[in-house]
C-alpha cells in the first residue's frame, strides 16, 4: 500500500506513507510469510489509526498542522522519487529516510526545520509501531548528524535571506518576457510572494478561491504566525492579479487544439490549489483532482519553489542568491524603507509580534540616518 491520506478539518492532507512490501528481514518483527506480512502491515495501520483517533485529534491545532505539513512533505518526496514509503522493513526505511535527509540538506531550509521534520517522522514510526532507524540505526544517526553539521555551516554563511526588493521585482518583470506556461506561473509566484510576504509553505496552500480581485487580497489559510488558525488576508497588487489571470488562462487553454479546456479536465484550473507542477514540455499542468491521492504529484513543495527562484534569478540576471524567503524579507524591507509604520508592517506580513518587522524598520532607519544623509550630501 502506498501513500494513504486522511482529510483534516482544515482541509489539508494528512498522509500515511505506509507501504506493504515483500522485503521483511527484521528480527524484531519476525515476519516471514505473506500472511504475516499482511498482518504486520494491518497491525501498523491499526496502531496509527488508534493514535490518530484517540490522541492526535486532541492535540493543539497548530501542532496538528505542523505534523500534517511535515508528513505531506515526506509523502511528496516518496512519490516524486519512487520510494514506496515507510513499511515494516528496517533496511527500506533506513534508505528512504537517508535519501530524504540528503535532499533536505541540499536546500536552504533552517537547521531547526530539518530537525523538526525528522522528529515528526520518528514520531510517525512510533505511532505506527514500525521499525525506526532514526533511533536504532547507528549508521543513519551519524549520517543525519554529519549532514546537519554541513547544513548548519551553510546556513551560518547564508544566515539572512537576501531581500528581493521592489527594484529587483521590477528588474525581473522587465527582463523576463514569459514564453511558456512555466514562466507565466513562476512570474506570478514571485510577484505574489513579494506582495503578500508569503512563506513557501503558505504559497503552496493558496487556492483559486482565496484570491479576491475585488478586494486585491489573498486569504492565507494557514500561517506559522496565525495561532488561532482563522487565516489572514494579505494585499495583492493589480499587476500581480493580472499575472495570475494570464497563468490561469494559459493553463486552461489546450495547446493541442488551441481551445479552452473542459472545466472537468484535471489539467485545468477552476478550483483548488492555484500553483501546480508543469509538465516537461512546459505547456500543461500535471493532472489535479480534489480528494485524490495522486494530487501529491501535481502540487509544489519547497524544493520546487526553491528551484524556480533560482531559475528566475538566472533569467533576470540577478547575481544575489535569492531564495523563497527573499520575497517576504524583501517586501518587508521595501515597505520599511518607504516609511511604513510598525503596525502596517505587521499587517502586511501577518506578524503577531512586532519583533521581526521591528528589525526591518531599524535597518531602514540606518539608511535614512545621519551618516546616510552626510554621505549623500558629499556624494559618497
Amino acid at each position: 500500500m502506498t501513500n494513504k491520506i486522511i482529510k483534516h478539518r482544515s482541509h489539508q492532507i494528512f498522509p500515511v506513507p505506509l507501504a506493504n512490501t515483500a522485503e521483511v528481514s527484521d528480527d524484531a518483527y519476525g515476519v516471514t510469510s505473506e500472511t504475516s506480512e499482511n498482518h504486520a502491515y494491518s497491525s501498523a495501520d491499526q496502531s496509527f489509526q488508534k493514535y490518530f483517533t484517540d490522541i492526535f485529534s486532541k492535540l493543539p491545532y497548530n501542532t496538528q498542522r505542523a505534523y500534517i505539513s511535515d508528513y505531506n512533505e515526506f509523502s511528496i518526496f516518496c512519490k516524486q522519487n519512487n520510494f514506496q514509503g515507510l513499511n515494516n522493513s528496517f533496511t527500506s526505511n533506513e534508505e528512504c529516510i537517508k535519501e530524504y535527509v540528503a535532499l533536505l540538506c541540499q536546500t536552504p531550509l533552517a537547521y531547526r526545520t530539518i530537525k523538526r521534520r525528522l522528529s515528526a517522522l520518528s514520531k510517525f514510526l512510533g505511532m505506527a509501531k514500525l521499525p525506526n532507524p532514526i533511533i536504532r540505526s547507528v549508521y543513519l544517526r551519524d549520517f543525519i548528524r554529519l549532514s546537519l553539521i554541513e547544513n548548519k555551516k551553510f546556513r551560518m554563511s547564508h544566515k539572512q535571506a537576501v531581500p528581493l526588493t521592489i527594484e529587483m521585482v521590477e528588474q525581473i518583470n522587465n527582463k523576463i518576457i514569459p514564453d511558456s506556461l512555466l514562466e507565466l506561473r513562476d512570474l506570478a509566484i514571485i510577484n505574489l510572494m513579494f506582495d503578500a510576504l508569503l512563506r513557501a509553505d503558505e504559497l503552496v496552500r493558496v487556492c483559486i478561491e482565496h484570491i479576491s480581485h475585488r478586494n486585491n487580497t489573498v486569504l492565507v489559510v494557514s500561517s506559522k504566525s496565525d495561532q488561532s488558525g482563522d487565516g489572514q488576508y494579505r494585499y495583492v497588487s493589480s499587476s500581480t492579479l493580472s499575472m495570475i489571470n494570464e497563468y490561469i488562462n494559459e493553463a486552461n487553454n489546450n495547446p493541442s487544439t488551441s481551445l479552452p479546456r473542459d472545466q472537468n479536465d484535471p489539467r485545468s484550473i477552476s478550483k483548488g490549489v492555484l500553483f501546480r507542477r508543469v509538465n516537461n514540455h512546459k505547456t500543461a499542468l500535471h493532472p489535479y483532482q480534489e480528494s485524490h491521492s495522486a494530487n501529491q504529484d501535481a502540487v509544489l513543495n519547497y524544493s520546487s519553489i526553491y528551484r524556480l527562484w533560482q531559475r528566475i534569478a538566472v533569467r533576470a540576471g540577478i547575481q544575489e542568491n535569492i531564495t523563497p524567503h527573499s520575497g517576504r524579507v524583501g517586501g518587508a524591507v521595501s515597505l520599511a524603507e518607504d516609511g511604513a509604520s510598525l503596525p502596517e508592517l505587521q499587517l502586511a506580513g501577518g506578524w503577531q509580534s512586532p519583533e521581526m518587522p521591528g528589525h526591518y524598520t531599524k535597518q531602514a532607519s540606518v539608511k535614512r540616518g545621519g551618516m546616510a544623509k552626510l554621505s549623500s550630501k558629499h556624494k559618497r
